[in-house]
């Protein structure tokens, strides 16, 4: 990291719980990563003095001041303007809808604060500390509750116009949007249609680790629905990497082989030989180290 200040602070913000870090300038967490909840939030001024707790404590068991520290990043829930930290109609976290939680925030920690999509901060800490360390072109999706994605260009995050870029969640996608198939919902459908039994996904999860056939099934076709929602923006992008993330990602060994066939029966040869697709190992640390990483982004429009 490019400052006189050692340290930034990465924050995962969800729906139920607020995740902190201190990172280095190597990307490195350094020691605990302390939790606080969230769920009791009302309002965004309570998500942020819920943060500011976590800032405050992480100082303290750190025994740092506040000088040492270059700034707080934040990975929240979007849609949201990472220019200026503007929270919109975002789905997940009702208490901060239409907020300026990163005004906010510099406001009561007295720090500077960046802001940006949660699926982009864990492609950026991917492409900072993960398995596509140093990699110019990097795609990451997030398999679980909703859908994430995110293309890391170089070590930034590639935002657009209004910041949305990358948010392709609610494409449509055969007789729906792409949120419809590659999330714990689309499984459950699918494995209605397949097996006839509409279980919550940790059921097929749970049966597919038995080698339940029906459950591995739907895997498979899970699989094959992944790689067609990726395929456009493998196309589009020519990613050098494609990292996986999300709870539903725990069942990589099951539909890790229809993905890898279905993508790389659309692409071309030379795509065929380089591309790596990968599952994270990282998991939530992804995301805050990458929300600390936003500190040293260019965010000019």
């Amino acid at each position: 990291m490019s400052s006189n200040n050692k340290y930034a602070i990465g924050v995962d913000l969800g729906g139920t719980k607020v995740r902190l870090g201190l990172v280095d300038e190597n990307y490195q967490v350094i020691g605990e990563t302390p939790r606080l909840n969230t769920f009791d939030c009302l309002t965004g001024d309570e998500v942020v003095d819920r943060i500011r707790q976590g800032v405050d404590l992480l100082l303290k068991i750190n025994n740092l001041e506040k000088n040492h520290i270059k700034g707080i990043g934040v990975g929240s829930p979007g849609p949201l303007d990472p220019y200026t930290g503007y929270i919109k109609e975002t789905l997940n976290l009702k208490s901060i809808r239409n907020y300026p939680l990163g005004k906010s925030l510099a406001e009561v920690t007295n720090m500077k604060v960046c802001v940006d999509n949660d699926a982009n901060c864990f492609g950026l800490g991917e492409q900072k500390a993960g398995k596509a360390k140093g990699m110019h072109h990097v795609i990451v999706g997030t398999l679980g509750t909703g859908f994430g994605f995110a293309y890391i260009l170089n070590g930034n995050v590639l935002h657009g116009a209004t910041g949305t870029a990358a948010e392709i969640g609610m494409l449509p996608f055969r007789d729906g949007i792409y949120e419809d198939y590659v999330t714990g919902r689309g499984l459950r459908a699918m494995h209605l249609q397949l097996a006839g039994e509409e279980l919550d996904p940790k059921i097929i999860s749970e049966k597919a680790f038995q080698g339940d056939e029906k459950a591995l099934k739907t895997f498979e076709k899970y699989g094959e629905a992944v790689a067609y929602t990726l395929l456009p923006f493998i196309a589009a992008l020519d990613p050098e990497i494609i990292v996986l993330g999300g709870s539903v990602s725990v069942n990589w060994p099951f539909f890790q082989q229809s993905l890898d066939t279905t993508i790389r029966n659309h692409i071309f040869a030379n795509q065929k030989e380089s591309l790596k697709i990968v599952k994270s190992e990282m998991g939530e640390i992804a995301a805050v180290i990458g929300a600390a990483g936003l500190l040293d982004m260019d965010y000019s429009i």
